[in-house]
């Protein structure tokens, strides 16, 4: 595909790009030349910098909310590290990553970056084709994206361990449902889901009713505590109030 038709093609992901990330700082954490590059194209003015301390440094002072996309591979620590810094900083408020990283990377590396809970995980030689931009409106959707390629090796990993037992009801969940879990598992209202997403709260109840039947539960706790046996959900996904 040309230079121009790849352009015509990515141009409507851009503009819903620009629509979604309204209300946002976006930046780029990497000294991973590929990923810098990339993000410069398809993001408008985002801050670029090679470690936490100097994208701290261009913040200056609180941010409300923050998209951060990320490697595995900087000189000041891993996509870890990075996640727990970030979150843990006073100053910014909902603090969202895509992490990339290559498809070379470790099962035990992939599954320890996996439990650290990043909102997205792609890998390096997974661009050129839109999927970055469509993880990147995901995100700021309040949505996750997991590459196949990982979610298979994970799901496998588990598979062998005993960790997930496979119940099918899993895979019968959208991509949209399964955020809808982790939201409510991080502490998050069926009001505040239902904004961040612009439906109706009486939308949003019915939702969540649809959701307790398909998994077969009672209520939003039983939800979640299904959510941990399937492996959907992680113990740094539980809010204080429900560990």
């Amino acid at each position: 595909m040309g230079t121009t038709s790849l352009r015509a093609k990515l141009q409507p992901l851009q503009e819903q790009l620009a629509l979604a990330s309204r209300g946002w700082t976006l930046a780029v954490c990497s000294a991973n030349a590929q990923v810098a590059v990339v993000a410069t194209l398809v993001l408008e003015q985002p801050l670029i910098s090679t470690s936490a301390s100097e994208l701290l440094a261009q913040l200056g002072g609180p941010v409300e909310r923050l998209l951060v996309i990320a490697d595995d591979s900087r000189a000041d620590g891993g996509a870890d590290q990075l996640m727990e810094q970030l979150r843990r900083h006073p100053a910014i408020g909902c603090c969202r990553f895509l992490i990339y990283l290559p498809r070379s990377i470790s099962d035990s590396r992939l599954e320890h970056i996996w439990q650290c809970a990043p909102e997205g995980l792609l890998s390096l030689e997974s661009g050129g084709n839109g999927s970055g931009l469509r993880a990147l409106i995901s995100l700021l959707e309040g949505e996750h994206c997991l590459d196949s390629r990982f979610s298979t090796r994970l799901r496998l990993r588990f598979s062998t361990a005993d960790a997930l037992p496979g119940d099918c009801r899993l895979h019968q969940l959208s991509a949209a449902e399964q955020a809808l879990i982790v939201d409510l598992a991080r502490g998050r209202s069926s009001r505040e889901i239902a904004a961040l997403r612009q439906m109706r709260c009486d939308s949003m109840r019915r939702l969540l009713s649809a959701l307790y039947r398909k998994v077969g539960v009672r209520d939003q706790r039983a939800l979640v505590a299904w959510g941990l046996q399937q492996g959907l959900l992680r113990p740094h996904d539980l809010s204080a109030q429900l560990r």
